[in-house]
């Protein structure tokens, strides 16, 4: 997070900006991409004005307060500013269709299983021996594979056998 201050008609002091620091830290769970704050303090009159613009990423949010005592006027807009990005949080959590094309995300991280796309990880190549449907049992019975792709020697076709959970085996008989 990149942070600015701004103080008119006031000084600044170390105190200020480490209690404002300090608050600003809370933003942290509800967004994770950088984001530019410019924190306003004003005094006018008798009362101090706080105002926090935060933008980045496709987010714009603002908030302000006035209060007499500045550490509580602080305190206010610190409050509007965690409501605002709750809220958006939630709306986007709560929203069933894909994210929006603006890039602000959310602390939550959530992965999008529909932009991945299955892929092939690994091919291999083999002979379809001719055998029968009990060689072919005898086979895969013998074997820690669960399945078997073999050419049936009645039929001359590409059979599938394959282990059932039940102990049992299945057979896949293409027909044309």
């Amino acid at each position: 997070m990149d942070t600015h201050l701004t103080f008119r008609h006031m000084e600044s002091t170390d105190a200020i900006k480490d209690y404002t620091e300090n608050k600003l830290e809370k933003i942290k769970k509800y967004v994770q991409e950088p984001l530019d704050i410019h924190v306003i303090f004003s005094k006018e009159r008798f009362q101090y004005l706080i105002e926090i613009n935060l933008s980045g990423n496709g987010l714009e949010l603002h908030a302000e307060d006035r209060n007499e005592d500045l550490y509580a006027a602080i305190d206010l807009v610190m409050d509007k500013v965690e409501r605002q990005l709750r809220r958006l949080r939630d709306k986007r959590k709560n929203k069933k269709s894909p994210s929006s094309d603006r890039s602000f995300k959310p602390a939550v991280l959530e992965q999008d299983m529909s932009q991945k796309t299955p892929k092939i990880v690994k091919s291999k190549a083999f002979v379809a021996t001719p055998l029968t449907i009990t060689e072919a049992i005898d086979e895969l019975e013998g074997d820690s594979k669960t399945f078997l792709v073999f050419t049936s020697a009645e039929t001359s076709r590409i059979n599938v056998l394959y282990k059932r959970g039940d102990g049992n085996f299945g057979l896949i008989d293409p027909t044309e």
